[in-house]
């Protein structure tokens, strides 16, 4: 069956950061948090909120 979903490498990415303890605190936009780290998923790019 052929993949459906869009960016299946950032997907990746975001579940192998899960799988290291981050976790999803918003779902629109998607961001993740781990103790006070936290990255948006804005425009299908993972970006750290520091850099924002």
């Amino acid at each position: 069956m052929k993949e459906q979903r869009s960016l299946p490498a950032l997907r990746a990415h975001i579940e192998q950061l899960l799988s290291n303890g981050w976790v999803i605190a918003e779902r629109s936009p998607l961001k993740l948090q781990l103790g006070r780290r936290t990255c948006l998923v804005l425009h299908g790019m993972l970006i750290s909120e520091g850099a924002l």
